[in-house]
């Protein structure tokens, strides 16, 4: 079969081989944190040059660290409604609904027309997996999920993506999401400004023409963004899975600045007027 060239042109947009090859490699492992054969079926099927990553070590523990919380989260949020919607903005080439398996819930993978169009070939899409070919700066997709959905419970998830963008993009897509799509919960990853600083030396970010540019320093700071949305919970990526960081990585977790730099978010969209 002759391999399927990749022509993302958009910076950021390339930095999903990042999470993709991350999971192929740890699909591999005996002590694995996540499996996803879905990942590396799509390695294996890309020109694709993934060995500037094979190194990256650390990005291989959190971005699977990553994808296990986002991963239970959706699967407890399917199990507490009988007619969830998901909504992964910035989806990338992220299999989740394949890896939690058959079950209720509508997913809607939503990323550039370019990354959609390269998703489609290898993840088509079907009746429970819709393909939305759009920016998650254009609002008009927001209203027409929940048009489609007047009644459900929509968890949006954003995993990698934010910290790409400056806070004058971040925080209207936020203020939008919560008064469209609420009542739901909504999940993301960020970094304080040290996390920000640091991102040039990324272990995977600096052989790419991205860096962070969202840095988010008190948890509950979207709480003043919009009035119904209220923290749930946060997650540090270096309290988790201690025995599988590198040396350094542990020793430098006893410094607050760098134990608390990468999270995870999960707040509430309560439902207006609440």
């Amino acid at each position: 079969m002759q391999a399927i060239t990749t022509n993302i042109t958009d910076a950021v947009a390339d930095t999903l081989f990042i999470p993709l090859y991350m999971r192929c490699l740890e699909t591999g492992r005996p002590d694995a944190i996540i499996s996803d054969p879905d990942a590396c079926r799509i390695v294996g099927s890309l020109d694709y040059d993934f060995s500037k990553y094979d190194k990256a070590t650390r990005s291989q523990v959190g971005v699977c660290l990553r994808v296990k919380h986002f991963d239970g989260i959706t699967r407890r949020f399917i199990d507490a409604h009988d007619d969830p919607v998901i909504v992964s903005i910035g989806c990338g080439l992220d299999s989740r609904a394949n890896r939690l398996g058959p079950g209720r819930g509508i997913f809607y993978n939503l990323d550039l027309p370019e990354v959609m169009a390269l998703r489609d070939q290898l993840l088509p899409p079907d009746e429970r997996n819709i393909s939305v070919r759009r920016s998650m700066f254009d609002p008009a997709w927001m209203r027409e999920i929940r048009d489609k959905h007047p009644h459900a419970p929509i968890l949006v998830l954003s995993e990698g993506v934010l910290m790409y963008f400056s806070e004058d993009a971040v925080r209207p897509l936020i203020k939008r999401i919560a008064e469209v799509l609420a009542p739901g919960e909504l999940l993301f990853d960020a970094c304080t400004g040290f996390g920000c600083r640091i991102s040039s030396r990324h272990d995977t970010i600096k052989h790419t023409r991205a860096r962070f540019l969202w840095a988010m320093d008190e948890d509950k700071r979207l709480e003043l963004w919009a009035y119904n949305l209220s923290l749930n919970s946060v997650e540090y990526y270096m309290d988790k899975e201690p025995r599988r960081w590198d040396f350094l990585s542990r020793v430098m977790a006893r410094i607050p600045a760098f134990a608390k730099a990468f999270r995870i978010l999960h707040y509430q969209m309560n439902p207006a007027g609440a």
